[in-house]
């Protein structure tokens, strides 16, 4: 077996010889590594979490320099984009610019953030998908979707202090497995009119498809 150590969280991790080389999701922060495939390039490691038996959904990119993620993270939240929040399964959290700040969903629906601080959790695996959309000449319409990784502690207890320290928590690009594009378009039939998202053909695709690595389209 390959040892090795997570360059994010310092977790010890193992793999199968034939997956030297290729890339995947740290089954403990989610930070994609690159395996080594030499074991004395990394005299740290010994033993581990054996990173070859995750889940398919929690696989990246592998093999080529071409498919590593150049990540960008914004500076600010985008004023005519919404952006939802979600855990491993459901939607956590939702933000649009209309002066009420990042809202929680509670039990009886979506609170203030700024109102429940003792109501956001102190850690967990959360993505941060940003919804994007454009002006057009029948209105507004969703054009593309782009998600970011968040760290996995104290990141969703900024959302009480205001609408952009949430993006000093992204460590990199995200990905969306099945459960959470599930809830993403629950989002689009609850909280948007059909003629917004309806002819959002690639947006619609990627939430269909079992692409569980790409970070968005569009």
């Amino acid at each position: 077996m390959i040892q090795f150590t997570c360059p994010n969280c310092r977790a010890k991790l193992q793999a199968k010889p034939a997956l030297a080389g290729h890339v995947r999701k740290c089954p403990k922060c989610a930070h994609a590594v690159r395996i080594v495939a030499d074991p004395a390039a990394d005299p740290n490691a010994a033993g581990g979490i054996p990173v070859d038996d995750a889940l398919p959904d929690q696989h990246v990119l592998p093999p080529t320099e071409e498919h590593l993620p150049t990540h960008r993270p914004p500076e600010r939240l985008n004023r005519e984009s919404h952006y939802l929040i979600c855990d491993k399964t459901h939607l956590v959290a939702t933000w649009e610019n209309n002066g009420n700040g990042w809202m929680i969903k509670s039990g009886s629906g979506f609170i203030p953030a700024k109102r429940n601080r003792d109501r956001l959790p102190t850690q967990g695996e959360f993505q941060l998908v940003e919804l994007k959309f454009a002006m057009t000449p029948e209105g507004k319409r969703l054009v593309g979707i782009a998600c970011h990784q968040l760290a996995p502690y104290w990141a969703l207890t900024t959302l009480d202090q205001g609408d952009d320290p949430i993006v000093e928590k992204i460590t990199g690009p995200g990905c969306l497995n099945r459960d959470q594009k599930a809830s993403i378009r629950l989002v689009f039939k609850e909280q948007f009119m059909r003629p917004v998202w309806e002819q959002a053909t690639e947006v619609l695709d990627y939430l269909a498809s079992a692409d569980y690595h790409s970070p968005g389209v569009g």
